[in-house]
């Protein structure tokens, strides 16, 4: 989406009914302009800066689109006629982004009813055991994006947005590489946190407390160990920050993690049984593809392996120019890209890899993945599709690199 915004103040001697008749005909714009989506405009409230006196802000699915507005030729009219001879001050801004997934849905306040047993709202964070905490912290820092929120020897906090972390790095000086030995989901209330706790009891799995630390950063929650003995804990109202970092180029957020497991089946009954995970898409006798209630293609994909082991932890950025301004900055400084840019085909997401094992798993950059309609969330039928590498990349940099899965 291309989000345009325009903030502006009349001249001093512009009359009253002059400036009123300026603000409907600007009123009219979404009826005139049918590629217009969300278009609002207001007077300036704020204390801080009151520069302009009023704001307005519309959405375009493409610069095509916006482009197609401005250079019309009943815009440049309205501007060169009625607008400039009016207008004091201005400032125009148009950005790139990616829609997110609703804060409020976090909390439920989106929940689309169905009579279906509900899900983990989606992923938070991971937990990571390395041999090198201060040289991990520089890499996911530099490299990934992440903001260091805490750090003391024994632990640190990186966040990409406003959660409170997304990565918690533990100091295991006596491990050779990085361990990801838990992964954190929320969960949007605590009659679906009830709802899980009793499934995981009656499937017989034993319930754990959560981490000490992870105790005090949410409202309630527990733990439990999946077939693989990945442990994953499940909470209600997670700790935020009122504002994400300040960096610009920076993952939105952490999406999903990638897990490869000797026990497939078992696995996946756990995951979609007992958790309420929902099968997006499935490569037939390898991968299954796993979303939670925030409706990414999936917050979690089980791969059939003869090992267990995460094998990656994917981010989303917040453009393809981000994705992109990451990996060459991998390029120049000699980063470890373990798999180069891809076409996902079945999340529709563009990515790349990094890895350094003594960080952890590979981590993925991502932009464009999948985000399901609340119709489409409650309806889609998963695709049983072959293992044929046009089902795993549209377009991938080589033939032969199969060696990354």
């Amino acid at each position: 989406m291309i989000r345009h915004t325009l903030s502006f103040r009349f001249k001093d001697d512009v009359a009253e009914d002059v400036r009123a008749s300026i603000l409907a005909e600007l009123g009219t714009f979404p009826d005139v302009y049918p590629d217009m989506r969300n278009w609002s405009m207001g007077q300036n409230m704020s204390t801080r800066d009151t520069t302009f006196t009023h704001s307005m802000s519309v959405e375009f699915d493409t610069n095509e689109n916006l482009l197609g507005y401005l250079q019309s030729e009943s815009h440049e009219r309205f501007v060169r006629e009625r607008w400039r001879p009016v207008i004091a001050q201005q400032a125009i801004v148009a950005y790139e982004y990616t829609p997110r997934p609703d804060a409020a849905a976090r909390r439920g306040a989106q929940m689309t009813h169905s009579e279906r047993p509900r899900g983990p709202y989606g992923m938070e964070y991971a937990r990571i055991e390395v041999p090198d905490l201060q040289a991990t912290i520089d890499f996911l820092v530099y490299h990934v994006g992440l903001q260091l929120e805490a750090h003391t020897d024994e632990y640190a906090y990186l966040r990409a947005d406003i959660e409170h972390h997304s990565i918690e790095l533990i100091s295991a000086p006596e491990r050779e590489n990085g361990w990801t030995v838990a992964v954190g989901y929320s969960v949007e209330s605590e009659e679906v946190l009830e709802q899980l706790h009793k499934r995981v009891v009656d499937a017989g799995y034993e319930v754990l407390p959560l981490q000490e630390r992870q105790r005090a950063l949410c409202d309630n929650g527990f733990a439990v160990r999946d077939p693989d003995g990945l442990i994953v804990e499940l909470f209600t109202e997670f700790q935020e920050y009122a504002e994400p970092p300040h960096t610009e180029i920076r993952p939105v957020d952490l999406v999903h993690p990638f897990i490869a497991t000797p026990r497939y089946a078992e696995m996946l009954e756990f995951y979609t049984k007992v958790l309420g995970f929902q099968a997006s898409d499935q490569i037939v006798g390898s991968t299954t593809f796993l979303r939670c209630e925030d409706r990414y293609h999936h917050s979690l994909a089980l791969q059939n392996n003869t090992e267990h082991y995460v094998a990656h932890l994917c981010f989303a950025m917040k453009s393809l120019d981000h994705v992109m301004r990451m990996r060459a900055r991998a390029l120049y400084k000699g980063a470890p890209i373990a798999s180069d840019i891809v076409n996902h085909s079945a999340s529709t997401s563009i990515a790349f890899y990094m890895h350094e094992p003594k960080f952890g798993p590979r981590f993925e950059l991502c932009d464009r993945h999948r985000v399901f309609t609340p119709e489409e969330h409650e309806t889609h039928r998963a695709r049983r599709m072959p293992a044929d590498p046009r089902n795993i990349d549209v377009w991938r940099p080589a033939s032969d690199d199969w060696g990354r899965f």
